[in-house]
């Protein structure tokens, strides 16, 4: 399309749609389903405080560049969690693109396209609007490792309710996208192959709201984030550091049932 604007980082690439004012940000780590890591953290902050006086962004969307995967959760291979200053580093740094969005005086939409898990579940419940492709699936596998689903036992609570965030949390069980929409985190299901065509329409729709009051609504909306935030920031650095994690990552590595001793 001749008036898009492309922009490559690392981890991930931005679309920029000048005439019809919005952007789209896809997630592109295609040989690890698109997890998160420090690079992709500090990249995707990045890219939507880009955002913020772009007045030719007036909405961005957030995708998956893997037919399979919006984010299939955390890349943590290679860090290391031998200090609680490095514990608290890696949270601040894993927590930027979550407040970017929620601060982005913009809507960001959420196209959910593959299996969102974990990173991928809690980076969507940051959105202000997601969609959701029928093939998608959610779900929070940090208990499976020893490790706890920070942002939405902290955010998820206001947003789904501590009833949808205590199953998800404690079972693990993955959602259908029907079932994820059923328990608040979704506002629309689409057919997988009508996701693109939904999204642009939707993020063109939003492009030509009000500034002002799409800016006004959204810090309204959001005003307890801050707070959520940094109650991970407190919880997480121990839970890192404990001996847990350090089995349950092993255990991930060497395909067995790991054995928490709760140390």
């Amino acid at each position: 399309m001749a008036d898009m604007e492309r922009t490559d980082k690392e981890t991930l690439y931005v679309e920029k749609y000048p005439a019809d004012r919005y952007a789209v940000v896809t997630l592109h780590r295609p040989d690890v389903l698109n997890a998160g890591s420090p690079t992709l953290f500090g990249e995707l902050a990045e890219a939507i405080t880009s955002f913020e006086d772009d007045d030719r962004v007036r909405a961005v969307v957030l995708t998956g560049g893997n037919s399979k995967a919006f984010s299939a959760g955390a890349d943590l291979g290679g860090m290391t969690f031998d200090s609680m200053g490095n514990c608290r580093k890696f949270i601040r740094l894993a927590h930027a693109p979550f407040e970017a969005i929620e601060r982005l005086g913009k809507v960001v939409i959420g196209a959910v396209n593959g299996y969102a898990f974990g990173f991928g579940t809690e980076i969507a419940l940051a959105c202000d609007l997601v969609i959701a492709s029928d093939k998608a699936r959610f779900g929070l596998r940090e208990m499976n490792h020893g490790l706890v689903p920070a942002v939405t036992i902290t955010r998820g609570i206001d947003m789904i309710g501590r009833r949808r965030v205590a199953w998800m949390a404690y079972t693990s069980d993955d959602l259908s996208a029907e079932e994820a929409r059923e328990f608040g985190f979704v506002n629309k299901v689409v057919p997988h192959e009508s996701l693109v065509e939904e999204y642009t329409a939707l993020a063109t729709r939003m492009a030509k709201r009000a500034p002002l009051a799409v800016a006004a609504t959204k810090w309204t909306l959001n005003k307890p984030a801050g707070g959520h935030y940094r109650e991970g920031e407190n919880l997480m650095p121990a839970i890192f550091a404990s001996d847990d994690v350090t089995e349950g990552r092993k255990a991930f590595e060497e395909r067995r049932t790991p054995q928490f001793r709760g140390e």
